[in-house]
């Protein structure tokens, strides 16, 4: 019996899963991915970077959004953990704007918010190989 209910529910899973694969249209001017980048990080499970990386992740976004404090940066991010073995050796982050909004400040925020955020977890990673 149990075994049949974990079939289920795995089934369930996997359906949910590759249902949710492409971009899709959003309606009402919801939020859309404009941008993804992958990042490679640490092959082993690493703590304290671990806990850095939120750091890392919302001062990217702070110094854009007060770049453009005139009303200009409205986006969000998400992250999405992608490694096999270890799920935050690798993660992608997806730059969301609203849609209907204009593209080419999606885009130049977006841009922005990804350089901001290479040139961070580019420095991090680089302490944390010479410790």
């Amino acid at each position: 019996m149990r075994i049949k209910l974990f079939l289920a529910g795995a089934c369930a899973a996997l359906l949910c899963a590759c249902g949710g694969g492409g971009l899709r249209p959003a309606k009402d001017g919801a939020a859309v991915a404009m941008q993804r980048q992958s990042f490679k990080l640490f092959k082993t499970p690493d703590p304290e970077f671990e806990a850095e990386l939120e750091g890392i992740l919302s001062s990217s976004y702070e110094t854009v959004t007060r770049a453009h404090a005139d009303g200009t940066g409205f986006f969000a991010y998400s992250l999405s953990p992608k490694g096999a073995a270890y799920p935050l050796s690798e993660i992608e982050v997806s730059c969301l704007v609203q849609e209907g909004g204009p593209r080419l400040a999606g885009k130049r925020l977006c841009a922005e918010f990804f350089g901001e955020l290479e040139l961070r977890i580019g420095k991090a990673l680089a302490a944390r190989q010479q410790e």
